[in-house]
């Protein structure tokens, strides 16, 4: 999951930009980091430096009609990137041709229509390539979005990363993603009044000493939290650009990144999304919160995201709902992946505490539904089992005795 190649794509026609987005944001190694939309023969120095800083395990450059200016543009980037491996998409070519494409750093020809199972096959192949086995792998990186305000994002992300950190032994960091009202130090207790992103337009944010006087770690649970703004500076900058650099060098640091976002799919939510292996997507059992759920789907379709890669959660859900897991996946069309039980009091009590349930109370059914779900995350089971009367169980599991009504309103999308 972890070994995402960092991709940059370059086109010479507008039409492939929607293709190569559908099919790599499909194929479990690749990262879509840039696309370039190129007519000429040869990059600018202003490309090729944007290119450079993303640090790029391969480029894949679509074919153009014209063959000599496709042999410039691989002698640039060749020139460049004498390393990296170059994938390129298009027509069979003559043998001659091929050597010499190859001789320029093309590893692999990928026939059109582009598929899912032959991008894949290569990006395999270029991931045991780049990737000793002796070599860490980098962070995974889990972003929370709830659907609609007050879904409980932050809380999730807060008492799945301790117990994923406590299931795993591995070394967690939380990114307060949310510049507006961005709360996760909050939640562990942390007085914090250093941000990554200050007043001073100067202090960098890819800035490795910057970023380490940053994160906070929290004692009692070894968890890291990684504050970006205080949502309240006029002099806020776009960071989009600047937070996909920012993951990378994270990841180096880290086992797994989790990163809380906003509910509003900004640029900044987008450039972490595009970088994640695992979306939750956070929705309650109730109409706005699922109807607005719905939106949300249809926009990641729209952005080329995978469904593999989305995982939903339900959180507060009583087996007592009107609605059940059943017709939330029919009106949704779209796998629940858990459901968090309802237990207010115990939440409340320990957000105001400044302690997240998962650190020490492990036997109530809320905490416990939280260390199954990292367990299933993980791909690992647990020694026992939760048994709460409440919720917390795998979707798999049903009880015929739940009421439920369908969710006939949520049909918005189809006309």
């Amino acid at each position: 999951m972890n070994n995402k190649l960092r991709t940059v794509v370059i086109f010479s026609d507008e039409r492939f930009r929607k293709e190569f987005r559908y099919v790599l944001g499909r194929v479990e190694h690749a990262r879509l980091e840039k696309e370039i939309l190129n007519y000429q023969d040869h990059l600018s120095d202003e490309v090729l430096e944007e290119a450079a800083g993303i640090d790029p395990h391969v480029i894949i450059v679509d074919l153009p009609k014209e063959r000599e200016n496709f042999i410039t543009l691989l002698s640039q980037l060749h020139h460049q990137f004498p390393s990296l491996p170059i994938l390129t998409a298009g027509d069979c070519l003559d043998s001659a041709f091929l050597i010499e494409a190859m001789r320029l750093g093309v590893k692999e020809f990928l026939p059109r229509p582009l598929t899912v199972e032959s991008i894949g096959q290569a990006y395999q192949r270029l991931s045991k390539f780049l990737y000793s086995e002796s070599e860490k792998a980098p962070a995974g990186i889990f972003s929370f979005f709830s659907s609609k305000g007050g879904s409980g994002s932050t809380t999730i992300a807060t008492n799945f990363g301790v117990s994923l950190g406590k299931i795993s032994k591995k070394k967690v960091l939380i990114v307060d993603l949310d510049t507006q009202l961005g709360d996760v130090p909050d939640f562990f207790g942390i007085k914090i009044n250093k941000y990554l992103v200050q007043e001073n337009v100067n202090d960098s944010v890819l800035d490795p000493e910057n970023i380490y006087s940053t994160i906070v770690s929290h004692s009692s649970t070894g968890i890291d939290v990684l504050p970006l703004t205080d949502g309240f500076s006029r002099n806020a900058r776009p960071i989009a650009g600047e937070i996909k650099r920012l993951l990378d060098f994270l990841q180096r640091e880290y086992d797994y990144i989790l990163v809380d976002t906003s509910n509003l799919l900004d640029d900044n939510t987008v450039a972490v999304l595009d970088a994640s292996d695992l979306i939750f997507l956070i929705s309650k059992c109730s109409l706005p919160a699922l109807r607005n759920t719905q939106r949300v789907l249809y926009a990641f379709d729209k952005l080329g995201y995978s469904q593999n890669k989305i995982r939903a959660v339900i959180n507060r859900y009583s087996r007592s709902e009107d609605i059940s897991v059943k017709h939330i996946e029919k009106a949704l069309n779209f796998k629940v992946f858990w459901t968090i039980p309802n237990d207010y009091k115990s939440m409340i009590q320990s957000i105001q505490a400044g302690e997240p349930l998962t650190q020490k109370n492990q036997s109530i059914p809320l905490s416990k539904s939280f260390y199954e779900m990292s367990a299933k995350v993980l791909g690992i089971e647990l020694d026992h089992k939760p048994k709460p009367p409440g919720g917390g169980w795998l979707v798999s599991s049903k009880d015929p005795s739940a009421k439920s009504s369908p969710l006939t309103t949520l049909n918005l999308l189809k006309s």
